[in-house]
């Protein structure tokens, strides 16, 4: 499976990538220059993709301040950029500035940004996140699929080519059973024939005090997604814990992949290890 990008451009999904996470607070006190930062660290972590965006729940955020961040590091890094907004003014922005895609979790569906977004040709992540909170007596996977038919559906109706959606069935407002049940159906998803986005750990409910203070269920959860090749991309602020777990994991199995993924995954995990030393000293200097 081949993603295609703006411009002309395609990433091969025949293993699991990761795109790293920038999430924005309205009481965030990072510098523009403290977040290229990250973003540059990210990559060289092993993200192959970027998202620039407000935490989730987080109403108060100056929207200019999503546009300059998103800017600087379209500017400072290679890789394909995401921004996760719903507003028409970022998204306008976003795709003027050079952006890969949209993550949205209302599936358009604000005043305008259809027919602003059928226009241009970035890829538009599909990402439900209910407004009420699903309880353990209802069917997540149904309510996630009853979502994505609609604004699949929206979207075709509006002219977007199917080869631009993507789907996230992440869900944070939902019961601790819920989320994880989730988890364990993503095959589900698979019947809606597009790339799929998972965000890890933000999927883990950390509420769950077990789940809180075991981390690295993350990574054990990265190496499922990735086992069952229901997940295409990875959303993450762990880059590379989560890079270097999925990158060993497609290492074990390589076995049953060509020879040339085989030696591609090798030379991953090589720059991951290397990359990963590199900042272990810079950090000791400090």
């Amino acid at each position: 499976m081949k993603l295609r990008l703006p411009k002309g451009h395609a990433i091969d999904l025949s293993y699991t990538k990761v795109m790293g996470t920038i999430a924005l607070t309205e009481d965030d006190t990072r510098s523009i220059e403290d977040l290229v930062m990250l973003a540059k660290s990210f990559v060289q972590s092993g993200a192959e993709f970027l998202e620039v965006g407000a935490k989730v729940g987080c109403k108060g955020l100056d929207e200019t301040r999503v546009s300059s961040v998103l800017g600087a590091v379209l500017n400072a890094v290679k890789v394909p950029v995401a921004v996760n907004s719903n507003s028409k003014e970022i998204i306008e922005q976003a795709i003027n500035a050079g952006v890969a895609m949209i993550i949205t979790n209302d599936g358009l569906a604000s005043e305008g940004v259809m027919d602003l977004v059928k226009d241009s040709d970035v890829l538009i992540c599909l990402h439900y996140e209910p407004k009420n909170k699903i309880s353990d007596d209802e069917d997540i996977v149904a309510k996630v699929s009853e979502y994505f038919f609609e604004r699949i559906d929206a979207c075709l109706e509006a002219g977007i080519d199917r080869k631009r959606l993507v789907i996230d069935p992440s869900v944070v407002n939902a019961s601790v059973s819920a989320r994880l049940k989730l988890i364990g159906r993503l095959e589900s998803f698979k019947s809606f024939a597009l790339p799929m986005l998972v965000a890890i750990p933000r999927q883990l409910p950390k509420e769950d005090h077990f789940m809180n203070e075991n981390r690295v269920l993350s990574l054990t959860t990265a190496i499922f997604c990735a086992a069952a090749k229901s997940v295409q991309i990875i959303r993450t602020s762990e880059v590379a814990e989560v890079a270097i777990a999925i990158g060993f994991w497609q290492l074990m199995s390589s076995k049953t992949k060509p020879y040339g993924i085989s030696k591609a995954i090798v030379r991953r995990l090589r720059t991951l290890r290397d990359t990963l030393r590199d900042l272990k000293n810079h950090h000791k200097d400090k």
